[in-house]
């Protein structure tokens, strides 16, 4: 455009004491600058782009756009990208349910992609009552900080290669109520470092599916599907109001929302396919389906979906007597290994109780031996000698190991350095 300004500045100074033929010259150049500019300004709106640039912005596995930088989502966005693209795709995303912060710290200690801070777990570990809608948001918020916290201090302390936080997908139960409690449920927990926070479409106060069976209740089919639009519409009011500042970088939409029914048992399997496909209609980032009831299922859910939507599936491994085929004893339906649940194409595999099942079960053990009970009768009879000291197979970490896993070594590193009083 420079170019052409300077001819027609030429053009003008010149006037009638050029030649007829040099102003056909500057004429025929000054033509040749549009054509060549129309040229590159059309060529470049209707060139596709390259394939190395689609798969370097994850258009063509990520059915969303790439979520800016310092927005929590943006990890977990990079982590499924990542999963997908590389040869760990042969097995899925392992997602542990955490319960509070020093859980979440030994996992993420231990290179957890991700984290799911668990309703079910908060329950139980902050309150000891049933996951049965008796926890509120204040709680859960409470959690979330705390574990976030946690999670982020762990990746700066690290002064060897400090690995990212692992992204925190968030248990927000139905929403806690109407339309102001959904806002201020997504605003809440998103501030308080939230990747992503689950919706399901109970009837408020809702109930562990797995532990209440068909015994729990669900609203209808549009309810459901408003409820996950109302989440989605507060998590974009929330989005555009907080982040207004950094328009230059906003391409995702911050916080995902994943989209979850627990409707199996009550309405059936093809009414959990007819959810899903409006969850994933509305823009959901994760599609999620609770307690369905066969392999096959799973499988046909996964495939009348986006092949490019993120899906999760969750399990209860309700005990440690585990045979052969996967099976937990007794039971009809199988507990899919993470291999599995990758060559059903889901992308995430929640374990959502695992790790409270295992402190309950340490804290039941050493509880028996410390005190000598030898019976888990509530009189206490049984009652057998006991020395105080924690022997084998009971499992106990070393005091250092406790020690290192809160801080004191971060902690005695920083007071040295700078003694004040």
């Amino acid at each position: 455009m420079n170019i052409l300004l300077g001819i027609i500045h030429q053009m003008i100074t010149t006037g009638r004491q050029a030649s007829c033929r040099w102003q056909l010259i500057l004429v025929a150049l000054a033509a040749a600058v549009l054509m060549s500019s129309k040229f590159t300004c059309v060529s470049s709106l209707s060139t596709p782009p390259s394939s190395s640039s689609s798969s370097t912005d994850g258009s063509t596995i990520m059915p969303m756009p790439r979520p800016y930088p310092r927005s929590a989502s943006h990890a977990l966005y990079s982590t499924i990208l990542q999963h997908r693209s590389s040869a760990q795709s042969s097995s899925a995303i392992p997602l542990a349910g955490i319960h509070d912060a020093l859980s979440a710290k030994i996992f993420a200690h231990h290179g957890a992609p991700a984290l799911f801070l668990s309703g079910f777990g908060v329950s139980a570990s902050l309150l000891g009552i049933p996951d049965a809608g008796m926890t509120n948001l204040v709680e859960m918020e409470m959690v979330t900080r705390n574990v976030y916290s946690a999670v982020r201090g762990l990746s700066s302390s690290n002064q060897d290669a400090p690995p990212p936080p692992p992204p925190l997908i968030v248990d927000g139960d139905t929403g806690y109520g109407g339309a102001s409690n959904m806002l201020r449920t997504i605003s809440t927990l998103s501030r308080a470092g939230a990747a992503a926070i689950s919706i399901e479409d109970q009837i408020f106060p809702k109930k562990c599916t797995i532990a209440a069976g068909s015994k729990i209740q669900i609203v209808n089919r549009e309810e459901a599907v408003e409820r996950v639009r109302g989440a989605i519409g507060a998590r974009d009011l929330y989005y555009e109001q907080q982040h207004q500042q950094h328009s230059n970088e906003l391409c995702g939409k911050g916080t995902w929302i994943v989209a979850r029914t627990d409707c199996r048992m009550a309405y059936g399997f093809d009414e959990v396919i007819e959810r899903c496909l409006r969850f994933e209609e509305l823009g959901a980032e994760i599609i999620y389906a609770e307690n369905l009831q066969s392999v096959e299922e799973y499988q046909q859910l996964r495939d009348r979906l986006d092949s490019r939507t993120v899906t999760m599936i969750a399990q209860v491994q309700e005990s440690l007597n585990v045979d052969n085929d996967g099976t937990g004893a007794g039971k009809k339906k199988p507990l899919l290994t993470l291999q599995e649940i990758a060559e059903l194409g889901y992308d995430l595999a929640l374990f959502g109780v695992t790790p409270l099942q295992c402190v309950v079960g340490a804290l039941d053990a050493t509880a028996k031996q410390f005190l000598g009970r030898s019976t888990d009768d509530d009189d206490h009879q049984g009652v057998t000698s006991t020395t105080g000291i924690i022997t084998p197979p009971t499992a106990m970490a070393d005091f250092s190991d406790v020690k290192r896993v809160v801080g004191f070594d971060e902690l005695e590193r920083f007071e040295s350095e700078f003694p004040c009083n």
